[in-house]
């Protein structure tokens, strides 16, 4: 193939050209990155070195006719598996938290996110430290290992071994070790490792003493195995062994799970993986990159067999003088292998362009590696895919021209191209509509369940991490925190309401059917949280009135959710008694039922049975602070700081506002509405790219025509309509196609939500308005120019 020669016939036509490059290198571009995000995904875990001898321990709990998955541990596991497990290699308790350090003597806190483990984890992850020795690291009675990243924000370019640090509780840690920074792209992005057992020490100071028992489940478990061990072996021990330990009384089924399949499968229903986990949406987007990159394909075939008849004179006198067709097919699919290079060079410059604002965007450390064989060789195959999808029908179909029929022009090649270019365009404005239906749908979604009624009120509250010393001042910090001015009302609890993760079975009632077993959620308070987040009271009383009439003696008082009130029956109602156990003098008694509010999944369309208890050690995690109106946040909240750093000197106290901490909820359904509006976007345009080479090769081929009928009176109107209802006719064709795909396709998708937005014929017109309208305006370019030429300069065309 001579290059020089096949580059002077691509440029010869520089629109046609042009367009075609640019269609397939913006497709190539958008599906880069789209490929890009999807390696990230599948590779989650994945770069940490042992990651297929690493498991995580789960359990499935039944609670009558339900079976609950959960990734937690109970204490005893730990050395259950050191001792009677062959196949585990090493296991380590895990629970994340997040502390406030600073140097000891300093004021400056620094918030890090970081872990209780045990020391193997260090070994089970291939930690390298920079400072300090693994095996010694947590030797010392309080060490402490940190990251590169703070040590850093800590001590700057002093050495950090040996140092003290002090936490917000006034905690002092001695820094042993100096970690490498994790990488990207796993569970594991910690910047400071406390070992388990002070965790173990805490808990026993407040009081949790159940942390022992099999049934307390309050931490994670990793567990490295022995290369080549039976898992299916180890699971089948690992079911019965709560129900061995306990005599039957906790029949929890545990067994391990691979780190590797965690972000992508790690979702269960009824015991089983669902199949819909996160794994759902990284398929919907290779699917959408494939389709993004088919579209610009179309576009190089359509353009290349609208052109035919310009080749069709060249393919006739080439053959004449002794070209054989599989010589011609090698000269076309050259070409489309050099526009396809062309295309291709210029969507990596444009990928790699992009990258940056595509992370910031989305929050991804994605990159691009030219020295990574698999990057290379995949750009590789898509630029040889590209070639043989856009390039073999053209080059097939260009060089099967017959000479003597070309030459004496008795017949005009493109009869069936005309056909199979109708579908192509019918097929890429069909994808397009399903595209923008499908973005429009998530948008409704997510909209749907923000604005649905969720039972409390969370706008102008505050939420603020809280620290031993507030805890045990908390009737003192309400108080001075309402003598601010700017609050309304305050409490302590052990969520933030929207997400309640303590919970259990075995709770007992008058009249509660023997084999009935229901999961009861329980959130731990003091008084003055319902009346913070306004949760209505419908029968009783609150904690504040019920601890005034409390005696000494009496049972502690619980409020219960009409959900839960519901299912008790008769048993449901104030003054009667619930709790865990047979014995009810250790039962707590109902003081109020409280209104349903929305918690835990926020799309689920049955709210779950619910207790709330005034148990103010327990209520250990958030200060939910109600702002009153017309207060300035940011004087109020450096008022309200001023207060809790009486108490905790030490702390950031950085604050989050509970209605942002709700939207933060919806942040995986934002992400893909977000990604799949981006490159719907970029469907159309390059759908857009195609029709409009087409149409500008619409209406060249008929210049003189247009010419002769402006001549006989026609109008601009009139030349705009005899253009575009060709078109019309293809929009018309794909809506009618791609309604009932894309209302298929957002059923589907709808199916894994239980609260969700009903789909209307409002959604479909919309996107058929806003398709039409994108085509029609990108046909009306060409056909307006075509139509307001001189037809005198039109008539003596050709």
């Amino acid at each position: 193939m001579n290059i020089r020669q096949s580059l002077r016939i691509i440029f010869r036509s520089k629109t046609y050209s042009i367009l075609n490059i640019a269609g397939l290198a913006i497709g190539i571009a958008a599906a880069t990155l789209i490929l890009l995000w999807v390696e990230y995904q599948l590779s989650y875990n994945k770069n940490i070195p042992k990651h297929r001898q690493l498991y995580v321990v789960a359990q499935h709990q039944q609670y009558g006719d339900d079976t609950r998955t959960f990734f937690v541990s109970p204490g005893p596991l730990f050395e259950t598996l050191n001792s009677e497990f062959p196949d585990v290699k090493r296991n380590a308790r895990y629970a994340d938290g997040k502390k406030d350090f600073s140097r000891a003597g300093e004021l400056a806190p620094v918030s890090m996110q970081g872990l209780y483990a045990d020391s193997c984890i260090f070994g089970m992850l291939d930690m390298e430290f920079v400072a300090g020795a693994a095996h010694r690291a947590f030797d010392p009675a309080s060490p402490v290992v940190i990251s590169e990243k703070l040590a850093a924000a800590l001590f700057g370019r002093q050495p950090p071994v040996g140092e003290v640090l002090k936490d917000e509780d006034g905690a002092t840690y001695e820094v042993t070790g100096v970690f490498k920074n994790f990488s990207k792209g796993n569970r594991f992005q910690h910047d400071w490792m406390i070992p388990f057992r002070l965790l173990e020490k805490i808990y026993d100071e407040k009081g949790y003493t159940d942390v022992a028992h099999w049934g307390n489940n309050w931490h994670s478990t990793y567990v490295e195995l022995h290369p080549g061990a039976d898992v299916a072996r180890l699971n089948e021990r690992l079911a019965g062994l709560a129900a061995a330990k306990t005599n039957g009384m906790v029949n929890h089924k545990y067994f391990v799970y691979p780190i590797d399949r965690l972000r992508l499968y790690g979702e269960f229903k009824d015991g089983l993986e669902t199949g819909t986990g996160y794994v759902r949406t990284v398929r919907m987007f290779f699917w959408i990159g494939c389709i993004i990159l088919l579209i610009a394909c179309i576009n190089f075939v359509n353009l290349s067999t609208a052109r035919s008849e310009k080749r069709a004179l060249e393919v006739g006198v080439r053959k004449t003088f002794g070209s054989r067709r599989a010589h011609l097919v090698r000269q076309f699919m050259g070409e489309a292998g050099l526009i396809t290079g062309i295309a291709l060079l210029a969507a990596l410059a444009m990928a790699y362009g992009c990258l940056p604002a595509f992370n910031r965007l989305f929050s991804y450390h994605l990159s691009f590696d030219f020295t990574n064989p698999y990057h290379l060789g995949g750009a590789l195959a898509t630029g040889a895919l590209c070639t043989l999808l856009a390039g073999s029908y053209p080059a097939f179909y260009l060089s099967s021209f017959a000479p003597l029929t070309v030459l004496k022009k008795l017949k005009k090649p493109g009869g069936s191209a005309a056909w199979i270019r109708k579908g192509l365009v019918v097929l890429q404005l069909t994808v397009s509509f399903v595209l923008i239906c499908a973005t429009i749908v998530v948008y409704l979604q997510v909209r749907h369940a923000q604005s649905r009624p969720l039972g409390f009120v969370k706008e102008n509250v505050l939420l603020f991490p809280i620290t031993d010393e507030l805890q045990r001042h908390s009737e003192v910090v309400r108080q001075r925190l309402l003598n601010t001015g700017v609050v309304e009302n305050s409490g302590f609890a052990s969520s933030n309401v929207m997400q309640i993760w303590y919970n259990g079975g075995g709770y007992e009632w008058q009249g509660k059917m023997p084999d009935a077993n229901p999961l009861i959620t329980t959130l731990f308070v003091t008084p003055g949280v319902l009346e913070t987040l306004g949760i209505a009271i419908t029968e009783g009383e609150t904690f504040t009135e019920a601890k005034a009439a409390a005696g000494a003696e009496a049972p502690m008082k619980v409020i219960i959710n009409r959900t839960l009130a519901n299912m008790m029956g008769e048993a449901g109602h104030v003054g009667a008694l619930i709790g865990q156990g047979g014995d009810s003098k250790y039962h707590s008694e109902i003081a109020g039922i409280a209104a349903d509010f929305v918690f835990n999944n926020i799309y689920g369309k049955k709210p779950e049975p619910l207790i709330i208890a005034n148990y103010p050690s327990y209520a250990s995690n958030y200060l939910l602070v109600k702002l009153k109106e017309g207060a300035g946040a940011t004087n109020a909240q450096m008022a309200i700081k001023n207060v809790l750093q009486t108490f905790s000197p030490n702390t950031a106290f950085d604050a989050a506002f509970m209605d942002d901490t709700f939207d933060q909820m919806f942040e995986s359904e934002r992400f893909a509405g977000r990604m799949a509006g981006m490159f719907a976007a970029l469907a159309v345009f390059i759908s857009c790219l195609g029709l409009f080479g087409l149409s500008a090769f619409a209406a060249e081929r008929r210049t003189k025509e247009i010419g002769i009928r402006k001549v006989l009176g026609a109008s601009v109107a009139d030349i705009l309509i005899l253009l575009g209802k060709h078109f019309m006719t293809l929009i018309l064709m794909a809506v009618a196609i791609g309604m009932p795909v894309a209302w298929y396709v957002a059923s589907a998708w709808l199916q894994g939500y239980e609260y969700k937005v009903t789909l209307g014929w409002s959604v479909f017109a919309a996107t058929l308005l806003l398709v039409a309208l994108i085509a029609l305006l990108t046909v009306s370019v060409q056909s307006l120019r075509a139509a307001t030429a001189n037809p005198v300069k039109a008539i003596k065309t050709n």
